[in-house]
């Protein structure tokens, strides 16, 4: 891929992996945020995860890693990666037709499960809590910069917010593993960057969503008649 390539297409490519997690939907205790009477979109965004916070259950943990590998969303966003990918030839080895295109989605897909079960399997040796919790501030810049540094900052045992080990050493992977299996123009860190940025992106993109949640459901129901 040529790196003019990669700088326009980074933002489709980032809004596409954001997609592969959309279904992540634990439906939050407050009454007013029912998904009930609300449009399409709505419904289909991620949601915050239930408040106030408890000690994540193993059963959560791993619903939590489901949702996110597992969901027909995780597939609609590598089918739609190998798209973007099959229309700029990218990577160029791989070459057109079908069984590229099956190659370009498995790969995309290959990424996220591979990032998402080291993530799941370290964060239960280590014991966090990777799960979204919105900011209790009302600033926005300061709701804003929680949901930035969202792919970084986890939960311990008691609820206290540390550095996520789990989620650094899962974006790695998802980041420089998959350069195992792609072919030469598709080497080197310049592209484990790229993957970075594209699992960067939809981490906080997501969590980004979770943050304003709630506010865009209000504000749908106080426009309803």
């Amino acid at each position: 891929m040529k790196p003019a390539y990669k700088v326009v297409h980074l933002p489709l490519l980032i809004l596409v992996a954001a997609c592969s997690c959309a279904a992540q939907t634990s439906q939050p205790a407050d009454s007013t945020l029912d998904s009930t009477g609300l449009p399409v979109f709505l419904k289909v965004l991620p949601q915050p995860a239930e408040e106030p916070w408890t000690t994540i259950t193993s059963k959560q943990r791993f619903d939590h890693y489901a949702s996110q590998t597992f969901s027909p969303f995780a597939a609609i966003g590598a089918a739609t990666g190998a798209a973007i990918g099959q229309s700029i030839n990218s990577p160029k080895e791989w070459g057109q037709g079908w069984g590229a295109y099956g190659i370009r989605a498995a790969s995309g897909y290959g990424g996220n499960l591979v990032g998402n079960t080291i993530t799941f399997g370290v964060s239960a040796l280590v014991h966090e809590d990777n799960r979204y919790f919105r900011s209790k501030r009302q600033d926005f810049r300061a709701r804003l910069g929680h949901a930035i540094a969202s792919p970084y900052v986890s939960r311990n045992d008691a609820g206290r917010q540390r550095f996520s080990v789990s989620m650094f050493l899962g974006s790695a992977g998802s980041s420089g593993i998959p350069l195992a299996w792609s072919p030469a123009s598709w080497q080197g860190w310049d592209n484990a960057g790229l993957n970075y940025l594209i699992w960067y992106g939809q981490v906080a993109g997501v969590n980004l969503v979770r943050e304003f949640y709630p506010t865009l459901v209000r504000h749908f129901r106080a426009k309803k008649p």
